[in-house]
């Protein structure tokens, strides 16, 4: 399995991982995750903490192609025992303890899901939207207007750096 350390701001992070945890020869690694007790990462999952840091707790199952990343800022907290779904996507979100994130559901930067909450399969959770304890959400956001454009501006310069300053490290994510 890569785990692939990186320079962030001139400071070299690697993933901490307990070593209590299984993880698949064909998940990735990289950059400033911290990873408690007894998690299960399967094959093709990439967690990445380039641009924030990633925590994760204790018992966390990630199943086969899920993304968990940060973005500029933002990062992502996982808390303990939660199960997060085949090709899932948490992006600079907070998940509490007990939760479940569905096959193929995108949770948006600070997105909160609170303890014992599900987002159900193909889910779309908007930014800032918070799921509340015990509860579900399923289904898309699929209305409304663009008023994000400054911050796509800032996504788009902020990837471009980040991969040019990746592409002169000896490892290569």
């Amino acid at each position: 399995m890569p785990i692939i350390p990186i320079e962030i701001n001139g400071e070299l992070k690697s993933p901490k991982i307990d070593p209590s945890c299984w993880i698949s020869d064909s998940a990735w690694i990289i950059g400033d995750v911290t990873m408690g007790a007894e998690n299960v990462v399967y094959q093709g999952v990439i967690i990445r903490g380039d641009f924030a840091k990633v925590e994760i707790g204790a018992k966390n199952v990630f199943q086969d192609a899920c993304i968990i990343n940060t973005a500029q800022g933002f990062k992502t907290t996982i808390g303990d025992n939660n199960l997060i779904g085949f090709g899932a996507i948490v992006h600079g979100a907070t998940l509490g303890d007990n939760t479940v994130v569905g096959i193929k559901s995108v949770l948006m930067i600070t997105v909160t899901v609170e303890n014992d909450a599900m987002v159900g399969a193909t889910s779309f959770v908007g930014m800032g939207k918070r799921i509340p304890e015990g509860e579900k959400w399923i289904g898309r956001e699929l209305k409304g207007k663009n008023t994000q454009g400054p911050m796509w501006e800032g996504g788009r310069q902020s990837w471009r750096k980040m991969g040019l300053a990746m592409k002169n490290q000896q490892e290569k994510p």
